[in-house]
């Protein structure tokens, strides 16, 4: 009798645990369901900067190396290595300075990549890039000073009969969410419909903020029916022969390599990238960062170099207006953000 009522006993409370156990998990789904914060929408737009306190470690060794110029710049007083839309812009202020100096300034043009590759070998006194620095550009002792920035446009076919892209739509695209120019809502979408989109991408930079990461933050967001090429002619070229193919670059690289009549830029929410006042105000949000650097130790700074930048950064209205830098000048009168010489912030808001 005892053994019966013992195990009745236990049956009962192994039931009565398991009905209390499944209505606290009810109650504790329906407390999570109610009171489970709204998780906030993925952040497509990339860092346009980088934090400017977070340097590069590098070795004692490193830090104490002197500048050792390469074959390039043997015998030189200043070795400049400029990216390969900065070199045009500026070349003639260093040519100027030159001059009026009785210097000899050697300059090399690159890319952002290969400009960087100098300044982590200390091969010249001066970079410059169209990318903000990455964590890996950020060496000791290297200072960043900003020139301006530049509208990146997204660019179709000249034959193509859509004018405007809206923000959300232009991601779309390039993730693989649309599919077809009839699914852009602009004023001359039907005119578009049945042509299959094309995204062209060059992913280049991609340890750098800003530039296509304004567009989509990494390389994973991208979708998988793309084109991708490696250099800026290839993207021009393609977005000219594809009549639904749909790229981005700066607009003097457009006109430079004389695509200019073969292929046109979009508007963005109804804002032209060659409207350089909306891009000063903050809207118009795809752009790139032109910047140049000094070295700051005292042991291994050019005093040369030192003042050829403050030429630079006094004289940057005379920068041919064909490149469509808005300079920093403009910038700070907008409200952007600066650290010392460099840009470091958007203007506020930030409308996407």
């Amino acid at each position: 009798m005892d053994m019966k009522y013992k195990t009745g006993m236990y049956i009962f409370l192994m039931i009565l645990l398991i009905m209390v156990s499944r209505i606290e998990g009810s109650r504790h789904s329906a407390s999570a369901e109610t009171t489970r914060p709204v998780k906030a929408a993925s952040q497509l737009r990339g860092a346009p900067f980088s934090d400017p306190a977070k340097v590069f470690s590098m070795t004692d060794k490193w830090v104490k190396q002197p500048i050792k110029y390469e074959q390039w710049a043997e015998g030189a007083d200043l070795a400049v290595a400029l990216d390969q839309q900065l070199y045009p812009a500026i070349l003639p202020l260093i040519k100027k300075y030159e001059k009026v100096n009785n210097l000899k300034i050697a300059v090399v043009e690159g890319t952002c990549g290969t400009v960087a590759g100098a300044a982590m070998r200390k091969s010249t006194d001066i970079t410059g890039m169209c990318c903000p620095p990455g964590l890996n550009d950020r060496l000791p002792g290297l200072k960043y000073h900003t020139l301006g920035i530049a509208s990146v446009a997204l660019l179709v076919n000249k034959d193509n009969p859509v004018d405007n892209i809206s923000i959300d739509e232009a991601r779309k695209v390039f993730m693989g969410k649309i599919l077809s120019w009839s699914e852009i809502k602009g004023p001359t979408f039907m005119k578009g419909a049945g042509i299959p989109l094309k995204p062209v991408i060059r992913l280049h930079c991609k340890s750098r903020p800003g530039h296509w990461c304004l567009l989509l933050a990494n390389e994973d967001l991208f979708g998988h029916r793309l084109i991708e090429v490696g250099t800026i002619m290839d993207m021009l070229a393609m977005v000219a022969s594809l009549k639904g193919a749909i790229g981005y670059e700066t607009l003097w690289h457009v006109t430079n390599l004389k695509y200019a009549g073969k292929i046109k830029p979009l508007k963005i929410d109804g804002i032209d990238p060659a409207d350089n006042d909306k891009l000063a105000a903050g809207l118009y949000t795809i752009y790139r960062t032109f910047s140049i650097t000094t070295w700051q130790q005292p042991d291994i700074s050019n005093p040369n170099a030192q003042k050829l930048v403050q030429y630079i950064l006094q004289n940057l209205k005379a920068i041919d207006k064909s490149y469509s830098i808005v300079t920093v000048d403009h910038l700070k009168m907008t409200g952007w953000k600066f650290h010392e010489d460099e840009l470091v912030g958007e203007p506020s808001p930030n409308y996407n």
